[in-house]
This record gives C-alpha cells, structure tokens and sequence, in this order.
C-alpha cells in the first residue's frame, strides 16, 4: 500500500451534501463512482467511494491488469463527524482540525489528484489537502498552472512550486 491524503475543513462538520459535491467533481471529470458503502465501525462512521473511468473499465474486462493506470481509479473514505483527537495542527488554519476526506494510496495518482484538487478548490479555496506536506488552493493552484508538472508533486514541498 502506498501514501495516503487527508482534506481538512476549519470550523464546520461536513455533511452528506458535501459528499454530493465531491462525486459531482469525479463525474465531471468522466468518473463514476460504485461501492458507496456506509459503515459503521466501532465509534467511526463513514462512507467509502471506489471512482474509476472508462479506460479502468476496458482494461478490466479485457483483463488487462498489468496494464491498469492509477491515474484511472482511486477510493476515498469520507468522515462526516470526526472527532478533533483525530486532528491534525494545520498551520494555515492557525489550529488543529479533523480530516474529514481519507485518499487510499495516492502513490501513481499524481495526475487524477491534482486534477480533482483544482476542481474542489475552487468550492472550498479554505480547505487543505496533505500527504507530507500541507497543500493549498494558492499551492494547487501554481503547480496546476506550471507545464509539465511533476507526477510527484504531492511528496514535494509546495514552497518549491
């Protein structure tokens, strides 16, 4: 398994709509989602969401799997009450806050994450993405524009964009 992401949001719960938001972004980028399972474990509940495209889907059927592209699928779990000891201090907010959004293995989905990023950023510019390093919507915003970008810009230092 590979490196993971985490979204933040200072200040408020997210909710069920919010979810709603995030599947529209993936079909608007030619996604579809399936699994949408609703689990509860122990004191945690959430929802997680497998999104694939089309080219997953061919592949797939075809039985092409050595040939599959991260880039073409991804899972997230979604937290709509976490708890703050879950939290994590997140400097631009000034505080610590609960993820809310958990990105299973982003390693190999450079591409789809910075396309969606850009797409979520836009509704919630306040929020804040992290794997090893805090990423803003000033931060996505100036490695989106930047041609050719790094496949791994999500293990870099957002001050290098």
């Amino acid at each position: 398994m590979g490196a993971s992401g985490w979204m933040f949001r200072k200040g408020e719960y997210v909710t069920e709509k919010d979810l709603d938001i995030i599947i529209d972004i993936f079909t608007e980028m030619v996604f579809y989602s399936s699994n949408k399972l609703n689990i509860s474990s122990g004191e945690r509940v959430h929802t997680t969401v497998s999104f694939f495209n089309d080219e997953w889907v061919r592949k797939w059927d075809e039985d092409e799997l050595d040939s599959l592209d991260d880039n073409d699928h991804i899972r997230i779990y979604f937290f709509p009450d976490m708890e703050m000891k879950y939290g994590k201090y997140i400097p631009s907010m000034g505080e610590k806050v609960p993820a809310f959004i958990y990105f299973e293995d982003i390693s190999g989905r450079g591409r789809l994450l910075l396309e969606f990023l850009h797409r979520y950023f836009k509704l919630f510019p306040e929020d804040v993405f992290m794997e090893m390093h805090f990423y803003t919507k000033d931060d996505i915003d100036k490695l989106y524009a930047k041609v050719p970008w790094n496949e791994t810009w999500m293990y870099e230092d957002p001050k290098t964009f």
